[in-house]
């Protein structure tokens, strides 16, 4: 008698095989010959499986371990402050930002920066444990106020003055400062090490901005958001140019207790970059450079006559009580006036809020909806 054993593939997209016997001739085998056999026969099997399954699992699992190390895998990471030095205007000190080396992606954020938590935001980061809310009565953007001023994100005091407990007692793996807190640095450092400067100038303004959203992305594996973020901010970048180069010539004035601070395109100029990098023609270039503007007269706007008034209220009031103040029998006489070019600008975005990927894009929409 002859035994055959025949392996059956029972199914053509897989490597599964089921084993058929044959018996051949008149005489029937021995029971234990066929059950050695058929034993050896199912540790071959056994085998083949094990060995299938087993590289089905590798491949299975090594992508899973890919997937979930590809993150991880850009850390340590070191990040570098986005300026080597800041001067505090008030006290003429020099703070040098020091790189930071992060061992893994943050999970406790505190942001003390109204723009880079926006960027933050926009990007879907998670983990945010620290604000600068100031009591939710703080120039906070309402987007912001609505998502971060509750109890689970502790509120560390104010942009310029800092609760240090409640900072240390929100375990931040990261601190992110700008120009207000720079004379905290060395303190906020004794709490965790990983302090990074984000703050930026006013050269290339919109590159700026995009930098801060790269490095936020590149922390924390944003880069897809991101790259959609800026081409949005960029378009809109884009559509102010083409307006602006439709009218002779702008200034920037900003509102504050009844007086206003004039601003051109000069380099220590804190909105230098609505001439430079959103396309408008100064009225005049002969203002003393400081971030804070300088103090200039009603008569001062008239001398000047611009066709195109941009008016930020770093009061943060609604438009008609600075109207009454801005509108005055000087003024009525200007040009912007007369032609109805006189834009009213939220103060919050644009004073407390800059350098944030969508308080960017609000701020360029209030032009384009103002100068229609």
């Amino acid at each position: 008698m002859k035994v055959q054993f025949r392996m059956i593939n029972v199914n053509e997209n897989d490597n599964h095989f089921q084993l058929k016997i044959l018996f051949r001739g008149k005489y029937r085998m021995k029971k234990w010959k066929f059950l050695a056999a058929l034993a050896t026969l199912t540790l071959m099997l056994s085998a083949c499986n094990t060995s299938e399954e087993s590289t089905g699992g590798d491949s299975s699992e090594k992508a899973s371990q890919t997937e979930g190390n590809e993150s991880n895998s850009a850390f340590p990471m070191t990040v570098p402050s986005l300026s080597d030095s800041r001067e505090d205007e008030e006290s003429g000190k020099t703070t040098t930002f020091e790189d930071v080396t992060l061992d893994k992606m943050p999970e406790r954020i505190v942001a003390l920066d109204y723009g880079f938590l926006d960027t933050l935001d926009a990007l879907g980061v998670e983990g945010i444990v620290g604000v600068a809310a100031g009591g939710g009565k703080g120039n906070m953007p309402d987007h912001l106020k609505e998502k971060y001023v509750n109890d689970d994100v502790a509120d560390v005091g104010t942009l310029k003055q800092i609760e240090f407990e409640a900072v240390a007692a929100a375990e931040p793996d990261v601190i992110f400062i700008s120009g207000r807190q720079t004379p905290y640095y060395e303190e906020l450092k004794e709490i965790t090490p990983n302090v990074v400067f984000i703050g930026s100038d006013n050269e290339n303004y919109i590159e700026a901005v995009y930098e801060t959203v790269d490095l936020a992305a590149k922390i924390f594996d944003k880069k897809d958001k991101a790259e959609e973020l800026k081409a949005n901010l960029q378009e809109k970048v884009d559509a102010v140019k083409e307006k602006a180069a439709g009218y002779e010539n702008a200034l920037v004035a900003m509102y504050n207790d009844k007086k206003i601070s004039g601003f051109d395109n000069g380099k220590d100029s804190r909105f230098a970059y609505v001439y430079n990098d959103f396309g408008f023609k100064p009225a005049t270039t002969e203002i003393d450079a400081s971030s804070h503007g300088s103090d200039f007269s009603y008569e001062s706007v008239l001398s000047v006559d611009p066709e195109v008034l941009l008016i930020i209220d770093r009061t943060a009031s609604d438009v008609d009580t600075i109207k009454k103040d801005i509108e005055n029998d000087i003024i009525k006489k200007t040009r912007a006036y007369k032609e109805g070019k006189i834009v009213y600008l939220d103060g919050v975005n644009w004073y407390f809020s800059s350098n944030g990927v969508t308080t960017e894009a609000d701020k360029l929409d209030e032009i384009l909806n103002e100068l229609k």
